[in-house]
């Protein structure tokens, strides 16, 4: 078994990972940080448990409280907070898997006007972008930082396209996304969002420099890319809708070749390599509550538009955290996640 820690327990993502987590075969939880519920027993607090009755005794510690060696740190805590705490929560672990924004980008500038409280605090170790289905493992890294949940939604639309040079450079995309993807903090009111769609980001929103960052990182190609949020009266999911332009001389078969290649292999991304049919389609509802992003891509003319659906907590989050930790831990990406490959229907 190897021992685990969860920092920023009573989040969205921390709850979830410890969700999932409690169905993993070799990854134990022995310890999760809040700095308000300190003290408290875990299982209490969270509603996934609420119908059943569980005897780890585990309780709610500080970050402070760290005194022991993990195997792997998962680190939930709302982005700013983790540089804070970084060095010393490094000394306790050999992996700290990330799921805020903190060192996603290393650009000073970008990172200035996005995450300016990560330049605040030095810190004496190395990091690494990390997407489990394209991503070499590096080992020699202490930090390794998941995509945001949006980011990755886009990144799965445009990847094949872009690996396989097939599109011009102007991209624009728009995200749409479940009211937990603001997390628990969030300032708009339920009353706003309910029976509404409406822009949340339609400049400016940080996971633009993420996705450039990713590709330029991937591809040593500059994209130029307009991308928009806005927001869903669901919970939880996200769909992306990538709109881009066909160099000449390349078809529609070369485009479908590009995504069945891409595809054919990662056990968590569906393509759909057929549009026949109202089922052929990515779509929230058969993605939610799974660790599965669907994929498809529709051309007319030189027209492309790909699509990509995903769980924001689960796919863009706290499972793929788990499928990350189990490719570095030398586990079956898929461990620990099968009993999530379902979505309820309808």
């Amino acid at each position: 078994m190897k021992r685990v820690a969860i920092l920023g327990g009573t989040g969205f993502t921390g709850a979830e990972i410890y969700r999932l987590l409690s169905k993993h075969p070799f990854f134990q939880v022995e310890f999760v940080s809040s700095e308000s519920k300190a003290g408290s027993p875990v299982d209490k607090y969270f509603m996934a448990f609420r119908h059943g009755k569980r005897t780890n005794g585990l309780k709610f510690s500080k970050i402070s409280d760290l005194n022991s060696k993990y195997d792997i740190i998962f680190s939930c805590l709302p982005t700013g907070v983790l540089p804070q705490v970084i060095n010393q929560v490094s000394l306790h672990t050999d992996y700290i898997f990330n799921v805020s924004g903190d060192y996603r980008v290393t650009d000073l500038e970008l990172l200035q006007q996005h995450y300016p409280e990560t330049l605040k605090h030095e810190f004496h170790g190395s990091s690494y972008y990390y997407i489990p289905e394209f991503s070499r493992i590096d080992r020699n890294v202490k930090v390794v930082n998941l995509p945001g949940c949006m980011a990755v939604a886009t990144i799965y639309s445009l990847y094949p396209l872009l690996a396989h040079d097939l599109i011009e450079n102007r991209i624009v995309t728009d995200a749409k996304t479940g009211s937990s993807g603001g997390g628990k903090t969030t300032t708009e009111h339920h009353a706003e969002r309910t029976n509404n769609f409406r822009p949340y980001k339609v400049h400016g929103h940080r996971h633009k420099p993420e996705i450039e960052f990713a590709f330029k990182t991937y591809f040593d190609k500059e994209i130029d890319l307009q991308f928009s949020t806005y927001s869903l009266d669901l919970p939880r999911g996200i769909m992306v809708t990538s709109y881009s332009i066909l160099k000449e001389q390349v078809s529609e078969i070369d485009v479908k070749k590009a995504f069945y290649s891409t595809y054919a292999s990662p056990p968590f991304i569906h393509y759909f390599n057929s549009n026949v049919g109202h089922n052929s389609n990515p779509m929230i509802k058969t993605v939610a509550g799974t660790n599965y992003a669907e994929v498809g891509v529709y051309v007319d003319g030189n027209n492309c538009v790909s699509i990509a659906s995903i769980d924001n907590l689960i796919k863009g989050a706290g499972g793929q955290a788990i499928q990350a930790a189990n490719l570095y831990l030398g586990f079956p990406e898929e461990t620990g996640l099968q009993s999530e490959l379902e979505g309820v229907w309808p």
